[in-house]
């Protein structure tokens, strides 16, 4: 896995000096949005080799309380998953289409994704509020891999 050395360093200004802290650990905590949250996917690896036609993939939450579908309360939400597709326009619902838009309506922060071809493929995850809209500002991440 090939990582840019902007996940590692942070710099942080203090007046007139730049000091950049450095951090340990296989999976640095992601950047918050202006919200506060953030998601980030555990496995897989981004530009990991998968073997055979399915994947887990699981995603922790920072700032925001992974709920079940239907609950409209503010600072929660639940995950959804785009499979090699886009996000759905600013204000929309995110749509149901089996395979390529998968809802995680019980709370749940992992999902066996199967059936996939050989290839490249981008899964996107992102929050959605009760009714399937992404909470505002969206918290997203996107994890890339191949299936040999």
């Amino acid at each position: 896995m090939i990582l840019s050395i902007d996940t590692y360093l942070k710099p942080l200004t203090i007046g007139l000096f730049i000091f950049t802290l450095v951090s340990c650990g296989d999976t640095p905590e992601p950047e918050p949005t202006e919200g506060g949250a953030s998601i980030s996917f555990v496995h897989p690896e981004d530009g990991s080799t998968i073997e055979g036609n399915s994947v887990i993939l699981r995603l922790d939450a920072y700032g925001i309380e992974i709920v079940p579908a239907g609950t409209m309360q503010s600072g929660t939400g639940h995950h959804h998953f785009a499979v090699d597709a886009d996000l759905p326009p600013v204000g929309a619902p995110i749509p149901t289409v089996e395979g390529t838009y998968i809802h995680l309506g019980l709370a749940q922060t992992e999902y066996e994704l199967t059936g996939l071809a050989s290839g490249e493929h981008v899964v996107i995850a992102v929050v959605g509020d009760g009714a399937h809209i992404p909470v505002e500002p969206w918290v997203v991440d996107t994890v890339r891999f191949v299936v040999p």
